[in-house]
């Protein structure tokens, strides 16, 4: 059993930080090709897409941390990042359709 949850944790903390570079280099990305069009619009458009990637990449985390720690405070976390994820997504995307 201390070696599912050993294999468990390492897959949580292999998808904390593929999401963290998935955001961050997409966001670094979408930023230089902002800066080349002039234009922020495909910034946003570029960045919805790629923090919204890395957000899965966290809610499978957190999903995996409520199978390692059942308790009430993990879901509550699950719960949080699925919806921050879902407004990010919202946002960008209301920002990508006017231009801004």
């Amino acid at each position: 059993m201390d070696l599912y949850h050993a294999l468990v944790n390492i897959l949580r903390m292999s998808l904390l930080l593929a999401g963290s570079v998935v955001i961050f280099t997409g966001i670094a990305w979408a930023a230089l090709e902002a800066l080349r069009a002039g234009s922020s619009r495909p910034f946003a458009r570029r960045m919805t897409s790629q923090v919204a990637l890395g957000l899965e990449f966290f809610i499978g985390a957190t999903i995996l941390n409520l199978v390692l720690n059942p308790t009430w405070a993990a879901a509550q976390m699950t719960i949080l990042t699925i919806v921050v994820r879902k407004l990010v997504t919202l946002s960008f995307d209301r920002l990508a359709r006017r231009g801004v």
